[in-house]
């Protein structure tokens, strides 16, 4: 149900509210570029930045723009069962699935983590998937708490961040249905397709969507004299999208790229550093541009 990149969609603002003119050509810029979906609304969209109105809006109108050529996926971010199940009630209609994480700062139980994902699974018919960030949430779902969420019929994937590549094999190889792995690490991508992840819920396929799908096709294919060039690539683009707090950088780089009309963000977050601008310009100069051009030609010519 859920294959190759998915971009974890940054939010524009100016002027302190939401710029859905920059919006919407960003949206439209990833629909074209050939990756599977988007998630609106997720951690990278500064969700907990967001107003519930905010959030459906954003949510509404990239249904609009997209017009089914790709997934919607809705992120769904909170540490209350009640206010997921209220920002899922809000955008149902619109989206093709939710991205539902663990509850933050809470550090539920497992028994807890399984009746809170029990709950959205019941509130909606739509596909969900369990977003797992230890890092972010400050818990993890383990193995007894997922081998019960997986017989949830309509929990269809995870977004697994955890270190532990380990979990795309060993938990994969025992279920007895349909189920998408999917690794939301940039820096571990391909090695967790090695393990059996199917799929990148990616902040870098904000900035170079075709060269993401690009290495993901020449991985998949086998074909990996292209693939060790745009591994390469992506690998220094991963590190500039993290030198500072997300997406902080990649709102920079994609103003740069006159897909955005600003950079902003919302507090606590700040711009970028003079340094790191400096590392993205001479990335963008250097690579994104004739990495873009390259892999429309390749495309053009299969």
């Amino acid at each position: 149900m859920f294959r190759g990149y998915i971009a974890a969609v940054v939010t524009p603002f100016k002027d302190g509210g939401i710029d859905f003119e920059s919006f919407g050509r960003q949206i439209g810029w990833l629909s074209d570029s050939g990756i599977f979906g988007i998630v609106v609304c997720g951690s990278t969209g500064e969700s907990l930045a967001l107003t519930p109105q905010e959030q459906k809006g954003l949510i509404k109108f990239a249904s609009k723009v997209i017009s089914k050529k790709i997934r919607l996926i809705g992120g769904v971010i909170s540490p209350s069962t009640e206010s997921c199940l209220k920002l899922m009630k809000n955008s149902e209609e619109y989206v093709d699935g939710f991205l539902c994480i663990c509850p933050p700062y809470i550090k539920p139980t497992q028994a807890q983590i399984v009746s809170h994902f029990s709950r959205l699974s019941r509130s909606t018919s739509k596909p969900i998937i369990l977003y797992n960030n230890p890092s972010r949430v400050g818990t993890s779902i383990e193995r007894e708490a997922f081998d019960s969420l997986v017989n949830l019929g309509n929990i269809a994937a995870i977004k697994e961040c955890s270190r532990d590549l380990s979990r795309f094999t060993v938990w994969r190889k025992d279920l007895k249905r349909d189920f998408d792995f999917l690794t939301g690490n940039d820096d571990t991508a391909f090695g967790a397709l090695a393990m059996g992840a199917v799929g990148v819920i990616s902040v870098s396929a904000n900035v170079c969507p075709r060269l993401c799908v690009s290495a993901y096709d020449s991985f998949t294919s086998g074909d990996m004299s292209a693939f060790e060039k745009y591994r390469d690539d992506l690998a220094t683009l991963t590190s500039l999208m993290f030198a500072e707090p997300s997406p902080a950088p990649a709102k920079y780089a994609l103003s740069r790229l006159r897909i955005l009309a600003s950079e902003e963000v919302r507090e606590p977050l700040t711009p970028i550093s003079a340094d790191l601008r400096k590392k993205i310009d001479r990335f963008l100069e250097k690579v994104i541009f004739e990495e873009e051009i390259q892999c429309r030609s390749i495309r053009k010519s299969a």
